[in-house]
């Protein structure tokens, strides 16, 4: 077990899938938990709700990751409730995937804006606060699109490539109290990739991935748990791919 010693955790895209995987480990392991949602306010409380019997503390934060206003009222929300933030952890995404030739501007801006854009505006408004503090620790959740072109996806694939160098960006600027890192996250076990695929698909998905399985939400919440510990305090500006060795096929 980590101990995060009632540390503060805000997560975006808290809500469902990865985000609220990451948001039940913390707790688990001793965090109070902040979770950033933008339309289930349904499936949020429901992860409070998990979390408040587990005996630790939450709150659910509605808000646009990709406004800076929206950004700074969830910060103040949150300061109002743990006094301060620890650990940020950047995770929400979207896909909006098209070809190049087809693709409209308002596809491009709106994933640019969640996968970027938002990560960007986060990290800018919490880490003024672990900086004061003297300690902190950002987690990206990026993926190994942001490392290996896939089609049908300029968009989602740059955003990601642009998270991975932002991460690096903001280690060098943070050193040496805040440590930044990220997860280039490959094919995952979701409700939503079974009903985006085909079994036929997973299954050739798996075949040229070198452990030959999908990864799980819980395999990716322990490695942010690990990045958010002290375990990793000498680790800072790395991407790691957890994506079951693809990324090397």
């Amino acid at each position: 077990m980590i101990e995060l010693n009632n540390k503060t955790v805000f997560i975006t895209g808290g809500s469902r899938g990865i985000g609220k995987a990451i948001a039940l480990s913390f707790a688990a392991n001793g965090a109070n938990v902040a979770i950033n949602y933008q339309t289930n306010s349904d499936a949020a409380k429901a992860v409070v709700t998990e979390i408040k019997s587990m005996g630790r503390k939450a709150i659910a934060l509605k808000g646009d990751i990709a406004n800076k206003e929206s950004v700074l009222q969830m910060r103040d929300q949150v300061l109002a409730r743990f006094e301060t933030v620890d650990i940020l952890v950047n995770n929400a995404g979207i896909n909006l995937d098209n070809t190049l030739l087809e693709m409209e501007e308002e596809q491009w801006d709106r994933v640019l804006d969640v996968n970027l854009k938002g990560p960007f505006l986060c990290s800018q408004v919490f880490a003024k606060l672990m900086v004061e503090n003297r300690s902190g620790k950002i987690v990206n959740i990026s993926a190994i699109t942001g490392a290996k072109a896939r089609l049908n996806a300029p968009n989602y694939c740059s955003s990601k490539a642009g998270l991975n160098m932002l991460t690096k960006c903001m280690a060098l600027e943070l050193a040496p109290n805040v440590q930044v890192n990220g997860i280039g996250v490959g094919f995952i076990e979701s409700k939503l990739v079974r009903e985006i695929y085909s079994q036929a698909q997973i299954d050739a998905a798996n075949a040229v991935t070198p452990l030959n399985r999908m990864g799980t939400k819980d395999e990716i919440a322990q490695m942010a748990l690990y990045l958010a510990s002290s375990g990793s305090d000498f680790m800072t500006g790395q991407t790691i791919a957890l994506d079951g060795g693809k990324i090397i096929g």
